[in-house]
């Protein structure tokens, strides 16, 4: 039981000071995302701005996935007894796969931009990275019971 004490207080601390460290990038992952977004749409982007269909979309704080990113962050290196090896190797999995998530449902957004209830796209598309990032969380636990690092 002190173990699990332990591994939540790591994960919370871990958590807040990723979180604040990745807030003071925010705006150049905006403009990153906007830059790959538009590239990829082959669409005009300035800063953290795209145009699609002769409107502006802004990247903003909440589409950088920030949270997300140091959610799944703290929760890999706050994991005791696992080889720092196997953290950085899943990290470096698990960002990719979060971002080309996050990438691909910028895109989706885009795409269906021009639908009435656009509204109600973006939000339902947007909830899309937190199963990811908790889907991350499962398969890391697996691993770690395949390798024999943690036992049930």
């Amino acid at each position: 039981m002190r173990d699990n004490k332990k591994y939540l207080l790591n994960f919370f601390v871990l958590l807040i000071l990723i979180y604040l460290f990745l807030k003071n990038f925010e705006m150049e992952i905006a403009k990153l995302l906007s830059f790959v977004v538009g590239n990829i749409l082959n669409i005009p982007y300035f800063e953290n701005n795209l145009i699609y269909n002769g409107k502006v979309f802004s990247i903003t704080s909440a589409c950088t996935c920030l949270f997300e990113l140091a959610l799944f962050l703290s929760y890999v290196f706050a994991t005791p007894k696992a080889p720092l090896k196997y953290k950085l190797a899943y990290v470096i999995f698990g960002i990719l796969i979060i971002n080309i998530t996050n990438i691909s449902r910028i895109i989706f957004i885009l795409k269906n931009s021009n639908l009435a209830d656009y509204h109600l796209i973006h939000d339902a598309i947007s909830f899309i990275i937190f199963p990811v990032t908790l889907i991350l969380n499962t398969i890391w636990v697996k691993i770690l019971l395949k390798i024999k690092v943690v036992k049930i």
